[in-house]
């Protein structure tokens, strides 16, 4: 048969007469022409749209030429089209039948397991007899993707068994139970719904059902998925008696690692155990995971519950009290407030018991609780915490003590390596290596441990962070090599870990560089830039002790060292330039950041953190000229201003918080500034952002780049923020540590911060948010104008939600600054009627709140005169009127 006779066949006949034609002709006869049809079907079926092929042999019907494929071509060649055509008009079965076709049970195994949208063209191949149901996932699968009455599917079939395997194959993409019923059109039942309907009319095990849905949810299925079971099992509406029964089926399930199906457990754990108390020891176990979840709301269920076991058996209290520690890892201070006060409550003033527990989690309440648990732990407070009252004095900086031997130093590294979230300890490590790393160098079998993690942790990908600076460094001190040629790859290029410049840990890696060239030289030397007390800060009189310490050892200072301890540099502390002989560009550079004239250069960086440890900063044009180009901050102070506004879709459907800081002078030019960064020129791309780091030890480390003067790294913050995202450990919480050290006023930028920060979506932020407002406010660093103004900036622009800064506030009243909510409140509603933010009235029922507690009245004529002029109803307007009555009445 000829090649022109086949294909005539196909283009001028339709398909039913092609087949009946083709089915006429010997598979031989046909085979040797799958190319000349596949070519024609790529041309006028696949891409009919474009019509690519000759026009002269467009088919007639584009069916004859999908029964041409069949009748010529093998499945292996049919799969290689990607998505296997079928035809519309005729039956798939006759098309088999007819030709006489013997890959009817591999097409269906095909379309099952690759597409189970297509199981509704397969399925008339088994259910006409040519091949045999798979009863692979992928069957089920289909059940999820489209709806089963579109293939016929048996529904004794369904009930007797494959419905029971939806409770075992999670899916994933588009086919699952979760995504079929959220997608259901109206009017369409969900398999929810019809599963529910069977077992109602008998057609389904109730019980098995409940159990099922348990057994799919033991599974740990992501968690979109997981919902669904979670959901169904919620809707058949278990009595009393069916939970009770499956109460240790529940506890189970407390230790899920998908949050929302605690969440699920432990109502179902309080229905049980209210119905019928459970056994106090075992809940206590079951309860442990729940306890130290994410989810504030499941933490609080779970302590309600171990102070119901407990009330109910007194013998647990020991196992109890270890318990409710746990909840301590919260990042919310409400949840941990809550454990200490179950704590008190459990031992009775007698924490002898779970002071050993109390002590492990010290470091990681917010710091208005750190007296509360240093005195329940039975130790000290630490300088610089605050209890719930929190006193109205300045913090007091605490000392950083250098380590003081090899076997110290050794530790330290190890320890921050693993956990770098403290950056006064990793600033300690690293001068501990600087002190003791030549004596270190000396014994292999000591450093084995360090040179085995290390090498674990430079392995692994990412970018230039405190781990990976930590781990190049601790290479570097066991292999004894430079830095620099670490952090190569083989063929000579510099590795991609350490490529971008635009992040502060470029400062540390070339400070910890310099600092390394000193160790291999066996030079024993203190880092100039170790920070002298928890302030960040360092006194003038303890660096000019360490740059005599260099002078007298022959040492040069490194640039990159030199010029972060000047970042850091306390210039109001007592510093004298006497014992310096001023030959020296870092002699003379101290000498000018303690205000001595002296000549400026020739190294740009350094001079410019000279310039920024002074106080007040004045422009010097002898600063700014070394660099070229104009940098703020780099000679030339720099002047930012907040911005907020609220962006809209074109559509109108949606909006957003648009924030940005403009930065005066503008910056010219990409490259230059100090190493610090903040000076480079911006673009809009993300690694704008990235400056501070990714994670919360980079952006610690970070927030001592400039104790003294803040203000560039809140800017950051301020550009850092996601509004919209929850981690499980946020890093941007991270700047907001400097808030709760000694440090400078916080003026306006840094306010607006406190006050975008309060209004995100994560709450572990805006908690440690209202809980900086809070110390800096009872402290006397933030004025209540300031923080108004910030918030009003950020409500005024109607991108965020009201009600968030509204519970920040009711947050901080209960943290002790009432007095301080009410002033600031007072301050914010000064505002023209049109400007009135959504959702007010619930700000205005707490401000109504806290001056009947406190026995005052709004007094601020501003204040009042924006309450009369508000308008509409709710909230609103009935709380604006019991102000002003309140008002009037004390008048």
């Amino acid at each position: 048969m000829s090649e022109e006779k086949l294909i005539s066949i196909v283009t001028k006949q339709k398909a039913r007469s092609a087949l009946e034609s083709l089915a006429a002709i010997p598979h031989a006869d046909r085979r040797p022409h799958a190319k000349a049809v596949a070519k024609l079907y790529s041309d006028h079926v696949l891409f009919g749209f474009e019509q690519r092929g000759d026009k002269a042999t467009k088919p007639r019907d584009r069916d004859a030429v999908i029964v041409g494929l069949y009748a010529t071509a093998t499945l292996s060649e049919l799969k290689k089209l990607g998505f296997v055509p079928m035809p519309a008009s005729v039956p798939i079965q006759d098309v088999f039948r007819g030709l006489e076709l013997d890959f009817a049970q591999g097409l269906v195994d095909h379309l099952v397991e690759q597409n189970p949208h297509a199981i509704g063209n397969a399925a008339p191949l088994w259910q006409d007899g040519l091949a045999v149901r798979p009863e692979s996932d992928g069957i089920i699968l289909g059940y999820y993707g489209i709806w089963h009455e579109r293939w016929g599917v048996d529904e004794e079939v369904l009930l007797s068994k494959d419905v029971w395997r939806f409770f075992e194959v999670e899916g994933g993409g588009e086919f699952s139970l979760a995504n079929h019923d959220k997608f259901a059109k109206q009017g369409t039942p969900t398999w929810s719904d019809r599963l529910i309907g069977y077992a109602e009319a008998g057609k389904l095990d109730r019980q098995r059902l409940l159990d099922a849905s348990l057994d799919a949810l033991e599974r740990d299925f992501g968690q979109y998925r997981a919902g669904w079971y979670s959901r169904f099992h919620t809707a058949l509406a278990p009595t009393k008696e069916e939970i009770a029964a499956r109460a240790d089926r529940y506890l189970g399930l407390l230790s899920s690692s998908v949050p929302p199906t605690v969440s699920f457990a432990l109502k179902f754990v309080q229905a049980a155990d209210k119905s019928s108390p459970l056994e106090p020891a075992k809940l206590l176990t079951s309860l442990e995971p729940a306890l130290q979840a994410r989810s504030k709301g499941s933490v609080l269920a779970a302590l309600k519950l171990v102070d119901r076991a407990c009330t109910r058996d007194q013998k647990t209290r020991s196992e109890a009290l270890k318990a409710v520690t746990q909840a301590l890892v919260s990042e919310d201070a409400g949840v941990q407030k809550t454990a200490l006060d179950l704590i008190e409550r459990l031992s009775d003033g007698n924490e002898s018991s779970v002071q050993p527990f109390l002590a492990d989690y010290a470091d990681l309440v917010v710091p208005s609780l750190r007296n509360r648990i240093a005195g329940m732990a039975g130790g000290t407070a630490q300088p610089g915490a605050h209890a719930a009252a929190v006193p109205a004095e300045p913090l007091q900086a605490v000392v950083i003590s250098p380590v003081e031997n090899a076997d110290e130093a050794l530790s330290l590294f190890l320890s921050v390596l693993e956990t770098p979230r403290d950056p006064f300890d990793v600033e300690r490590a690293a001068d501990g290596i600087s002190r003791f790393g030549a004596e270190l160098r000396g014994n292999g079998t000591l450093l084995s441990p360090l040179k085995k993690r290390a090498g674990q942790l430079w392995a692994r990908p990412g970018g230039v962070g405190v781990r990976a600076v930590l781990a190049l460094t601790g290479r570097g001190l066991c292999e004894g090599q430079p830095l620099a040629a670490l952090a190569r790859e083989e063929d000579g290029r510099e590795s991609a870990s350490l490529v971008d410049e635009t992040g502060l840990q470029s400062l540390h890696l070339a400070r910890n560089g310099e600092m390394l060239d000193r160790v291999l030289a066996g030079e024993s030397l203190p880092l100039l830039s170790l920070p002298g007390d928890t302030s960040g800060a360092i006194k003038a009189a303890d660096l000019l002790d360490r740059l005599q310490r260099y002078a007298a050892a022959g040492a040069s200072p490194g640039t990159a060292d030199l010029s972060l301890a000047l970042m850091r540099l306390n210039a109001d502390t007592p510093g004298s330039p006497a014992g310096l002989s001023m030959a020296s560009e870092p002699e003379r550079a101290f000498a000018y950041a303690i205000g001595q004239d002296v000549d400026i250069g020739p190294t740009p960086e350094l001079w410019a953190a000279a310039w920024c440890a002074r106080r007040p900063v004045r422009e010097d044009s002898r600063v700014a000229g070394l660099f070229g180009k104009t940098y703020p901050e780099c000679g030339v102070p720099a002047k930012m201003t907040l911005d907020v506004v609220r962006k809209d879709s074109k559509c109108g459907a949606y909006f957003w918080v648009d924030v940005t800081v403009p930065i005066a002078p503008e910056v010219e030019g990409e490259g230059g500034g100090l190493r610090s960064v903040f000076s480079r020129k911006e673009s809009k791309t993300p690694i704008m952002l990235r400056r501070c780091g990714n994670s919360f030890a980079d952006v610690a480390w970070a927030s001592l780049a400039r104790p003294g003067a803040p203000d560039l790294l809140f800017r950051q913050a301020l550009l850092h923020q996601d509004v919209w995202q929850k981690l499980t450990d946020n890093h941007t919480r991270a700047y907001l540590e400097p808030f709760f050290r000694p440090g400078p006023d916080v003026g306006p930028l840094r306010a607006g911060v406190l006050a975008y920060y309060m209004a995100v979506e994560d709450k572990s932020v805006t908690s440690l948010a209202a809980e900086a407002a809070t110390e800096t406010l009872n402290n006397g660093r933030l004025a209540i104008g300031d923080f108004a103004d910030a918030i009003k900036v950020f409500l005024l622009s109607g991108a965020l939600p009201t009600t968030r800064w509204t519970r920040g506030f009711a947050a901080m009243a209960e943290a002790g600054a009432a007095r301080h909510v009410r002033e600031t409140i007072g301050s914010i509603l000064d505002f023209a009627p049109e400007e009135c933010p959504r959702d007010l009235g619930g700000m205005l029922e707490l401000y109504y709140e806290l001056h009947v507690d406190a026995g005052t009245a709004p007094e601020r004529p501003e204040t009042l005169s924006c309450l009369a002029s508000l308008s509409g109803g709710g909230k609103t307007a009935k709380f604006s009127k019991k102000l002003l009555t309140l008002a009037k009445e004390a008048a």
